[in-house]
């Protein structure tokens, strides 16, 4: 048996000699190539704060909107890595945002914090993210401080400061409508605060004399008694009203309900006209052709505009606001950002830095990019109130291109004057700091639409 065993392997062995001379050379194998590093698996959180509830709810919800619209352009994935988002409704309160923004970083442990309203919950929030790595990014909270004098490197906004479409609307109101008195009538928190001080400036350098201000708590139903006190025969070339959400639908309509509009002219901030807001006020609205200067007009005719309001309107079924396309925008940084980090997050201030350096020359509004400060430099249109295909909207007046937040001011000039408040600054231009009535270089104002 030993003998047949040992024939059996002899006589293969011998085959397989046979067959390796018969075979061809081998090739020598590929020299040696670095493999790609593969995305990490796993998910990456955002935790999202806005007011779905309260008085702006309508910016709440006009945020959720548009983020989720990005989101869904995504699939929820990049780089192979699901996102989730966690939302957290502060009904606009700042106290009650700081312990949302607690819970999402201190429990959730969220990669990315964003959403935010008001100025004031931007503030806060920021105060309490100013030692945490995580990245701050507001959709529509507009304190200015929050990229100036209190600015943080994981703070990034490319959106806007209250006073950035406000410093060229007053300085075009003084200079190229020769308004010389206005009245203007606002909410008593810091966002009002920001885009009355960037309108006096405006307003002041261009040539104007006096911006009355008055203040009411928000929210605020009746109105009539501020609007009777307006003075009629002091000389105002107009009343604007610094407000938004349903603190402006009541003011608005209040205003034509009395009447006032045939005795002076109303004007807006960015957000009084905005939509949805407008859409709950009467379509005397139009006719009355109030002015507000924003980022956005309703009735640009751009490519990336028509693109992204044409799946906005299919998603939802409306038409988007400057707030909508505000979130859209913040959330395609936060998602192109994570593409330029291979999905891996883990790294705060790296990922801080791909954000920052994202292109978003094709953003729907107009070209934006950040400037050292992390805040969005843009294109600002000054609108008139008009009926829209789609409803009352605002139509583009003049563009204003490449506003950054400082204006056309010295950064250093500027964050060397007072932070704006509701006496700050002055109403009369002739107390106005001589430093911030001259400038190198002021706006020049482009048609719309060219």
């Amino acid at each position: 048996m030993l003998k047949k065993a040992f024939a059996v392997v002899s006589v293969l062995t011998v085959l397989s000699l046979l067959l390796m001379s018969c075979a061809p050379a081998a090739t020598p194998a590929p020299a040696a190539t670095e493999a790609p590093t593969p995305a990490p698996v796993g998910e990456i959180k955002i935790g999202i704060i806005s007011a779905f509830t309260g008085v702006f709810s309508a910016f709440g919800e006009m945020q959720r909107s548009g983020y989720l619209l990005a989101l869904e352009q995504y699939n929820y994935t990049v780089a192979g890595k699901k996102i989730k988002i966690i939302e957290e409704d502060d009904q606009l309160n700042y106290e009650l945002a700081i312990t949302k923004a607690k819970k999402l970083i201190e429990q959730d442990k969220v990669d990315i914090l964003t959403g935010l309203v008001s100025g004031d919950e931007g503030l806060t929030v920021q105060e309490y993210m100013k030692d945490k790595p995580i990245p701050l990014i507001p959709m529509y909270s507009a304190p200015e401080d929050m990229t100036m004098r209190k600015f943080t490197f994981n703070t990034l906004r490319p959106t806007w400061t209250g006073a950035q479409p406000m410093d060229p609307f007053g300085y075009w109101l003084a200079k190229e409508k020769g308004f010389k008195k206005v009245y203007m009538i606002g909410e008593d928190y810091s966002y009002p605060y920001n885009q009355a001080g960037g309108f006096k400036r405006g307003f002041c350098r261009g040539g104007g004399e006096e911006v009355t201000t008055v203040w009411h708590p928000v929210p605020m139903d009746d109105y009539s008694s501020i609007i009777a006190a307006i003075p009629l025969d002091k000389g105002y070339d107009a009343v604007i009203y610094n407000g938004a959400g349903s603190d402006a639908v009541s003011f608005v309509k209040q205003y034509l309900d009395l009447g006032m509009h045939k005795k002076i002219p109303l004007h807006g901030q960015s957000n009084t006209f905005e939509r949805p807001d407008v859409f709950s006020m009467p379509e005397e609205v139009a006719e009355i052709q109030a002015w507000s200067p924003h980022l956005v007009a309703d009735d640009l005719n751009t490519p990336e505009w028509n693109k992204f309001k044409e799946a906005y309107v299919k998603r939802w079924n409306k038409p988007p606001s400057a707030a909508a396309e505000f979130a859209y925008v913040c959330m395609i940084m936060i998602l192109r950002g994570i593409e330029k980090m291979n999905g891996d997050v883990s790294d705060k201030k790296a990922l801080v830095e791909a954000m920052a350096s994202v292109d978003l020359s094709d953003a729907p509004r107009g070209p934006v990019k950040l400037d050292q400060y992390h805040n969005a430099i843009e294109n600002v249109y000054i609108r008139v109130t008009a009926k829209l295909p789609d409803g009352l909207g605002n139509k583009g007046v003049v563009t204003i291109k490449n506003v950054s937040q400082f204006g056309p001011y010295n950064p250093d000039v500027y964050m060397k004057q007072p932070p704006d408040d509701k006496n700050y600054p002055p109403d009369k231009c002739s107390e106005m700091p001589a430093e911030m009535l001259k400038v190198e270089k002021d706006y020049e104002f482009v048609p719309f639409g060219q």
